[in-house]
């Protein structure tokens, strides 16, 4: 029974036929450069790969200070909230200011707060940050009759990642817990107030 086999082609028949060749001073030579050629191919590609330059990063915070503008929205207490904060980036710290309105039913607040931003990260696209700060939190009645506008001081303090798409545009997202006290009326004492916020927003940074 007869079978057939396709001729080899291309590189693989160079080369089969410098080896049917070697018994021949012609043959030796074809030999010698064809793995000459493809030494100096595989050469070529190393020297390339070496001097490839390496892929920027993303972000890095330690090549000097920049700004960021960051609006956000979330909830705070159980109650809708939007607002913005600037920041001034510098290696792994930051300071942040923020002001934020919450929308509630008989009043809104509005927290003004100036807070310091550990960054755990200073390179590379996510980077996750711890934050601690105060500020004035200032309650606006909206709908009740002789009630008065009432400030307070109070901490914050929580977490939260930036993730950048470039490097000079990205998504936000943070949790806190602020902390605060009010007098109680009707018995004239300091009532103390805890409450959480959690918002989202996007993050423009320039320098």
């Amino acid at each position: 029974m007869l079978t057939y086999s396709k001729p080899p082609s291309g590189t693989a028949a160079v080369l089969l036929t410098a080896l049917r060749l070697t018994g021949r001073p012609y043959g030796c030579i074809l030999l010698a450069l064809i793995c000459m050629l493809f030494s100096n191919a595989v050469g070529q590609q190393e020297a390339d790969a070496a001097e490839k330059p390496a892929k920027p990063v993303m972000i890095d915070l330690t090549q000097g200070a920049t700004f960021e503008i960051a609006p956000h929205t979330g909830a705070m207490g159980g109650s809708g909230l939007f607002g913005i904060k600037a920041s001034l980036n510098y290696s792994n710290i930051n300071l942040e200011a923020s002001v934020e309105q919450v929308i509630g039913q008989a009043a809104n607040l509005y927290p003004i707060a100036l807070n310091f931003l550990l960054n755990l990260s200073t390179k590379g696209r996510l980077l996750p940050y711890g934050t601690v700060g105060g500020g004035l939190y200032v309650t606006v009645p909206t709908n009740s009759i002789g009630s008065e506008t009432v400030s307070s001081m109070g901490a914050n303090f929580g977490g939260g990642a930036r993730f950048y798409l470039t490097p000079s545009f990205g998504l936000r997202v943070e949790a806190k817990q602020h902390i605060t006290s009010i007098i109680n009326e009707l018995d004239d004492r300091d009532e103390l107030l805890i409450f959480q916020e959690f918002s989202i927003g996007v993050t423009f940074m320039f320098r």
